[in-house]
Order: C-alpha cells, then sequence, then structure tokens
C-alpha cells in the first residue's frame, strides 16, 4: 500500500552516509534557502516568497489542486509541488535532494514510518513545536495529539492523511459463489472465502509480495505498538501470531486461491490491477486504491467493488493495518520554515481536501464523513458499493504506532527473506520460525553497539 502502516520493505542509504552528505552540504548552504520575499526597487511590488513542496502523489490526483487553490489565494507566497515515486529509487531521489545545494525542498511527505526515522534520524526535519505554537495551529483539535509520534517530546513531522486498510471484492464473483459480504471477520474466514471464490483462471486472493505479507500483518494485529519488538530488548518474532500468519498465505498458495510468491515477485504484480482485471477477485486494499476503482479507462469492468472490513486475528478486533500517514516535514536547512508551516497549517486545516477524490482521507477530525464519501465516489456509484464503503470509512478502529525504530527495515528484510523460504517450501516452519528469530534478535543487538 501506498505509504499504508502496511509497511513495505525499505531499502534506503545508509544513515551514516546521509549524515556525511549533510555535514558536506552544510558547509555550502541549502538549495532551500531561497531569497525571501523583497523589493528589487523601491516601491515596486515585493518578490514573492517560492516553497517547493515533494510529494509521492501524481498531480493529477489532488496535488495540483492544492497548489493552484493556494497560490490563488496567496499571492504573496507561491508554492510548486514536485512530484517523486514512492520507492526505493524515488526516496532516494528525495533524500539526495534534501541534501543539495540547488534542489532542495522545504515541505518534503514521507510515507511510513521507515523513510520518515531514516530523515529524521539523519538531522533532515525541523523540529515543529515552537513553529506550531507562533503559528497558533491547535494540533490536538484537528489532528489528535495522541496520532503523533514524538522524537525525544518533539514533534518532526504533522500527518496528512488517515488511510485505511480494507479488503475489496468482486461483487459479482461474491454473488455467484453464494456468499454474502463479510463483516466482523478474521483471517481464517478470509482464507475460507479465497478458497470459494476461487473460479476458473481467477484466483480467490491477492495479497502483495514481498510487501504485504500476512506475518507481519497478524503480528501487527496481535501487537499494535511496536510489533516489531517485545518488552525486554529484543524482537517479537517468536510470537504465536507471526506463525499463524505464514501458515495462512502459504495455505492462500498451496490450494491454489492465490497466485504463487515468486510469480508476483518476479512480474511485480500490482494489487489493484490483479482485481481490476478480473485475475483475482478479493484483494487486501485500502482507501488509496480508490482512484483505480474509479478508472474504467485503464480498467473497463463490468462488476461492482463491494468492501470489507479488516480481518482480524480473532473475532471482535478492530484493529486496522493502516492509519496516519503522508508525513508532512520541513526541511531542517530551508530558509522558509514559518512561511512553510503556516502553508500546512492551511494544508492540514483544508487544503487537503482536494486530496479527497484520489482517495486520501483528511487528519482533521472535524471532517464530514458523509461529505467524504461523496468525494470519494464521486460519478462512480456505478462501480461500487457504496454503503458498504460508507460503513468501512465511519468505524472508529485501533491503529498501529512505530515508536520503537531499531534495526526495523533490516527486520522487515529479514522477515520477508525468511518468510519467502517457507513460501517457496525451501525450509519448515519451525526453522523458518527459528532462523527469523534468531536473526531478529542479532540485527537488534548489532544496531544498539
Amino acid at each position: 500500500m501506498e505509504g499504508l502502516k502496511l509497511n513495505k520493505i525499505r531499502k534506503g542509504i545508509p544513515l551514516a552516509a546521509l549524515a556525511a552528505l549533510l555535514a558536506f552540504s552544510g558547509c555550502s548552504g541549502s538549495g532551500s534557502e531561497k531569497a525571501s520575499s523583497s523589493s528589487d526597487v523601491a516601491g515596486t511590488k515585493k518578490t514573492p516568497v517560492k516553497l517547493t513542496i515533494w510529494g509521492g502523489v501524481p498531480e493529477e490526483s489532488g496535488p495540483k489542486d492544492v497548489v493552484t487553490n493556494w497560490n490563488k489565494a496567496n499571492p504573496e507566497l507561491q508554492v510548486e509541488y514536485i512530484r517523486y515515486v514512492n520507492d526505493d529509487s524515488g526516496n532516494t531521489k528525495l533524500d539526495t535532494a534534501l541534501i543539495s545545494k540547488t534542489d532542495a525542498p522545504d515541505i518534503f511527505i514521507s510515507y511510513g514510518e521507515t523513510y520518515y526515522n531514516r530523515r529524521m534520524n539523519a538531522g533532515m526535519t525541523a523540529p515543529l513545536d515552537d513553529l506550531i505554537a507562533k503559528n497558533g495551529f491547535k494540533v490536538d483539535e484537528i489532528i489528535g495529539s495522541s496520532n503523533i509520534i514524538k522524537s525525544n517530546n518533539t514533534t518532526f513531522y504533522l500527518p496528512a492523511m488517515k488511510q485505511l486498510s480494507m479488503v475489496m471484492i468482486n461483487q459479482t464473483a461474491l454473488t455467484s459463489a453464494g456468499e454474502k459480504l463479510p463483516d466482523q471477520w478474521t483471517w481464517d474466514d478470509y482464507v475460507k472465502l479465497a478458497g470459494r471464490l476461487t473460479k476458473g483462471e481467477a484466483k480467490g486472493s491477492f495479497i502483495q509480495a514481498p510487501g504485504e505479507i500476512l506475518p507481519k500483518i497478524t503480528l501487527t494485529l496481535a501487537k499494535p505498538k511496536d510489533s516489531y519488538y517485545n518488552d525486554k530488548g529484543s524482537s517479537n518474532f517468536d510470537s504465536p501470531s507471526l506463525q499463524k500468519g505464514l501458515e495462512l498465505q502459504k495455505q492462500l498458495y498451496d490450494k491454489g486461491n492465490m497466485v504463487s510468491w515468486a510469480e508476483t515477485v518476479s512480474n511485480k504484480l500490482a494489487t489493484h490491477s490483479e482485481l481490476f482485471t478480473g485475475k483475482a477477485n478479493m484483494i487486501l486494499g485500502g482507501t488509496h486504491l480508490i482512484r483505480y476503482v474509479k478508472d474504467t479507462k485503464n480498467f473497463p469492468r463490468d462488476f461492482k467493488v463491494a468492501f470489507a472490513s479488516n480481518p482480524q486475528l480473532e473475532s471482535g478486533g478492530k484493529v486496522n493495518i493502516a492509519g496516519f500517514n503522508d508525513l508532512m516535514s520541513i526541511n531542517s536547512k530551508s530558509a522558509h520554515k514559518e512561511d512553510a508551516m503556516k502553508f500546512i497549517a492551511w494544508y492540514l486545516s483544508e487544503g487537503n481536501t482536494a486530496m479527497i477524490a484520489g482517495g486520501r482521507i483528511p487528519t482533521n477530525k472535524k471532517a464530514d464523513m458523509d461529505k467524504v464519501v461523496e468525494l470519494f465516489v464521486g460519478d462512480a456509484a456505478a462501480l461500487m458499493d457504496v454503503e458498504s464503503l460508507k460503513k468501512i470509512l465511519k468505524t472508529e478502529y485501533v491503529f498501529p504506532a512505530q515508536v520503537e525504530s531499531t534495526a526495523y527495515a533490516e527486520l522487515t528484510k529479514i522477515l520477508t527473506e525468511e518468510s519467502e523460504k517457507y513460501f517457496m517450501n525451501v525450509q519448515p516452519i519451525d526453522k523458518t520460525m527459528q532462523t527469523i528469530k534468531t536473526r531478529a534478535d542479532q540485527a537488534i543487538q548489532a544496531a544498539k553497539k
């Protein structure tokens, strides 16, 4: 998922390298230190301050309208949006820009805590608390202070999107199988339904590999806060919930109810494409995929999409494995931090309404959810079960929180590598669990030295 709490596998340039580059760039200034609003000649009109914002969402999915709306109302402070692709190479491009002497953004958006933590630890993110106070932005009233994770009691980002994980189903296939839309269900129920929805060439399920693996999901469902770690300072990778996820995902492969791990990875299969091209009748998706539901030009189809809640580890759970994302930070080297905070405050209060149609729910607690649904759906009501979508959006959830980040990227890599061996029948479950735990604990200890 794009920037979801379903954290995808991340590979980044080492923090040591980033720190070295930051130190080098600090000697010669930052590209974000643009000239402030000033008069070239006495009595002439002032040149507007220009801010640059880097984000991963295509311009046509909302950012273009956001920038247009702001620039029309604020001629003295103009913003430019630059899109980067939210993958490993795209994030490295952003990191490089942040330490550039000529191209550094003033504001940038990180998707998920892994990339954000990397930038925060490298000193790329400006502390926001004083800027927030000076602006008068009411964090608790608009976002909720508990929905922001501080570092050393300092705020370095503000989340702009509340993302919800959900299951998206071909409604025609569901009806043909004699099944009702599931509610309050578990991952065991999901696996059973996948078998009933497998028909002909269409698989009953698709879960993107290697990013959205079930062992990581079930681990999060069992322990939403810092799911990778136990209270003894080592990994939580010996949890029965992790083994449960491994076994459930392998069951989907072994019974032919989901395309193989090898094919998914080698062909880089995309979640939305599998559903909308009829190759899978059920996918693990999220609100960020709404824009594809409405895209009949690239994905013509004759079925509605229905929406089911995020399956739980046990019946009665309320954990949604997505959460707060689009983490907005100000470049620590920007010469226009107060102006940047002015834009961010507007964006979080009202500006990101223009992002709703593209599938991004504002973090603003005062947002009218009926209006959000209306903007989500637009003129595409014939393409989706609107009532099931509305129910998903209006439900109250428990969201994961990643406070601890020791060796996080390495732990994700280990979990993926050892899961792959199990899914491809290279090693049995007992060996997989033992190896995951041993490697993870070693990685944590190495990172603490």
